[in-house]
């Protein structure tokens, strides 16, 4: 099993349980980082699919999950057992297994697909936006709100959703309406560490729950 987890995603990841979680983090291999030594080992027993976007971005993640496994061979576990949505070019599929293909290429049927896709998703299970498919939701924009509508509709109501911010600006408001949990990883240059605030979008406030540091490719220990 990989090293223990930060003491910080010990404390997030179980609220994390039946809610739809948004995770800006604008550091793109921390926040994979954060997917793949936290997340997935935390939701390691359930049913989790991951929904990847277009062949250019989907190649950029192989080349960081190719990498992270070279740091640590034991996260192959968790790669393995992943379901895999992909809007591409291609049948290739690296990690995982493929169960949905939808072809890339305009954005209005990709957003069916993804409707029809979910269709196979359950209530205890994990759906997981990568940060590429922020790109979809951004090429979708203002004039098709409809369409983001129809995709979140369309996942079960206790189904947990973590997806990750990427390209979203014009529709970043609609996003914090979408989602119940809002989690911000704010790098501290003046320490040289991550600071992890959690918000709420159904209550009041938000809260610091810690923070963590990136050593040789790993997330260690929140100091």
């Amino acid at each position: 099993m990989p090293r223990k987890m930060p003491l910080v995603f010990e404390r997030i990841l179980p609220t994390l349980r039946g809610m739809r979680t948004w995770i800006i983090c604008d550091t793109p291999f921390v926040r994979d980082l954060i997917l793949f030594q936290t997340i997935l080992p935390h939701f390691s027993s359930e049913t989790v699919t991951i929904v990847v976007y277009s062949e250019a971005l989907y190649r950029k993640f192989v080349k960081f999950l190719e990498n992270a496994l070279r740091i640590s061979p034991k996260l192959e576990e968790f790669v393995d057992d992943l379901n895999v949505v992909k809007v591409g070019k291609s049948l290739d599929c690296r990690f995982g297994r493929l169960v949905s293909f939808i072809e890339q290429g305009d954005p209005v049927e990709e957003a069916k697909g993804l409707v029809n896709s979910f269709e196979e998703i359950g209530e205890d299970d994990v759906l997981i936006l990568h940060s590429s498919v922020g790109f979809l939701f951004e090429l979708l924009g203002k004039d098709y709100m409809r369409e983001i509508f129809e995709i979140f509709s369309s996942i079960p109501f206790d189904t947990t959703l973590i997806g990750f911010r990427s390209g979203e600006k014009k529709v970043a408001g609609l996003m914090n309406e979408l989602y119940d949990v809002i989690v911000r990883v704010d790098r501290d240059c003046m320490v040289d560490d991550y600071v992890v605030s959690v918000e709420f979008t159904f209550a009041n406030g938000k809260m610091e729950f810690g923070r963590f540091k990136v050593k040789n490719g790993r997330i260690v220990e929140e100091i």
